[in-house]
């Protein structure tokens, strides 16, 4: 067996597509010693976060959403070494900007601030390159973040969820009509009397899923994919009990306790799997496999399923080979032979806006964390005693309470880590020819407009004022009672090679 074919029994990542790394050719790497525990795709740059607690940066980077101290594009996994004495545990990359949580339940972000969402004032930070510490939750758990394109969210391990970020389309779940500013850029709670289970955020959407197996979504409502005619956060009307959510840019995707797989939003690259659709307004059935599905990932035009055996399907947008399979566009989900025909094991996968990552660990090692009985279990645990916690919260939470972010009076307040650079070693390959197609996408959506800062601005750090951003005189507001749902049909189009290539990292 070559080099090149050697997959360590805690995995290796997959890159597909524009990935940055490797020339975008088809390509794998692990961290020696250290296992990936967790992936994230942005727009344009990825992250991942290991068991020893380092995380680990690369891609384009014109707003430092990579955390190195700089804004040059990376084309290798780099350690972000200013976080090394925090144990990461999460991270979530939005379009220009990255999120991670530790052990110790800090939030920190990097990148674009334009929009508020590395939860500072827009008018003291516009963006930055380095960690700055977004707040603190003590002895509140963090079990997961996300983020869409301009916003974040953070969900707690007592199913509160905090938002901060654009509002420019009620993204972050704020209905009362004086939190419609333009963005909110302190962590702000979302009203629900429910407690939340997961949570995904969009291009310009959210959806919550409460632990009771409700599903609501608020944001834009383009090409339905909100699942209900609303701007304004809202239940999804739908019998299933669901688990999990997933957002694209512009389409939505749910799981149920049974594994089965329920879709909404735009269909004109095929993302949601619907067979001669171009749009579904309402949560629809999507046939996949007998076997149930246990994860489910969006990504701008694409998605991927992972089923409880480890297997991949996906489906979508196929340009630069980001589906690993060699067609521009599949509009069924389909299984991804090339990890069957290595026998190796998806464990995580992430969608980004032309590029994926994938995490598979070889068949004999593996150990399936995202079981189906897992996400029963999950479910059944968090309907215990549920009825009390709505009760509870209904008369304790208070919309829109803030917590403190970290204290304007405190030298550590913005972080700002002096140290940047990795140690990148055994970076091996072979040169493979391929025929992969790099021509860019001309109608990309007005929002992934690349707006390059040219500097840094960052406040007094004695100031304690905090500037309220103004609120947008122009935004439309919209009388419930006549909104309407939007739903349409129609048809689409197909891609290039993909081959292998190997980056060993330490």
């Amino acid at each position: 067996m070559s080099e090149e074919d050697v997959i360590p029994e805690t995995g290796a990542v997959f890159t597909y597509g524009k990935s940055s790394f490797a020339d975008n050719i088809p390509s794998h790497f692990f961290i020696r010693n250290d296992p990936v525990i967790e992936i994230s795709c942005g727009e344009e740059h990825s992250g991942i976060v290991c068991k020893n607690g380092r995380v680990f940066c690369f891609g384009k980077n014109s707003f430092g959403q990579l955390g190195l101290g700089h804004t040059e594009n990376v084309y290798k996994p780099n350690c972000v070494k200013s976080l090394k004495p925090d144990k990461v545990k999460h991270i979530v990359c939005g379009r220009s900007h990255t999120i991670v949580s530790t052990e110790n339940n800090i939030v920190y972000g990097f990148g674009d601030n334009s929009d508020g969402q590395l939860g500072q004032s827009v008018a003291d930070v516009t963006h930055s390159d380095v960690p700055i510490e977004v707040t603190r939750f003590n002895d509140k758990n963090i079990i997961q973040l996300s983020a869409g394109s301009y916003h974040t969210a953070v969900l707690l391990e007592n199913g509160d969820v905090y938002v901060w970020g654009s509002n420019s389309d009620r993204q972050l779940g704020l209905n009362s009509v004086e939190e419609d500013s333009v963005n909110v850029s302190v962590p702000t709670i979302v009203p629900i009397a429910l407690p939340v289970l997961y949570v995904s955020c969009g291009h310009t959407h959210t959806a919550f899923v409460t632990r009771i197996g409700d599903l609501y979504t608020c944001g834009d409502r383009e090409y339905g994919k909100l699942g209900h005619g609303l701007w304004s956060l809202s239940r999804v009307d739908t019998t299933e009990k669901i688990v999990r959510v997933a957002c694209g840019a512009n389409h939505t995707i749910a799981l149920n306790d049974a594994g089965k797989v329920f879709v909404c939003g735009n269909n004109d690259c095929g993302q949601i799997g619907l067979r001669n659709v171009t749009s579904q307004g309402h949560l629809y059935p999507c046939p996949i496999t007998n076997e149930p599905i246990v994860q489910i990932v969006c990504g701008q035009s694409h998605s991927a399923f992972i089923t409880a055996s480890g297997k991949l399907f996906m489906c979508g947008d196929g340009k630069y080979g980001k589906l690993g399979i060699d067609v521009n566009q599949i509009t069924t989900p389909t299984l991804v032979l090339a990890f069957v025909d290595k026998n190796l094991n998806v464990q995580m996968v992430s969608c980004g806006g032309n590029h994926t990552l994938v995490h598979a660990e070889p068949l004999d090692t593996t150990h399936v964390n995202n079981s189906l009985q897992q996400l029963n279990r999950l479910l059944i645990a968090s309907i215990k005693g549920c009825e009390k916690i709505i009760e509870d919260r209904k008369e304790n939470i208070e919309p829109f309470t803030s917590i403190t972010p970290a204290k304007d009076n405190e030298p550590e307040v913005l972080n700002i880590a002096k140290e940047s650079g990795v140690k990148v070693m055994l970076y091996h390959y072979t040169e493979i020819n391929t025929n992969l197609i790099d021509q860019v996408n001309e109608d990309k959506k007005k929002s992934f407009k690349d707006k390059i800062p040219t500097e840094i601005k960052i406040s007094n750090l004695e100031d304690e004022s905090v500037e309220k951003e103004e609120k947008n005189a122009n935004m439309l507001v919209i009388n419930e009672k006549t909104e309407k749902k939007v739903v349409n049909k129609s048809k689409y189009p197909r891609n290039e090679r993909v081959r292998s290539r190997m980056c060993i990292v330490i």
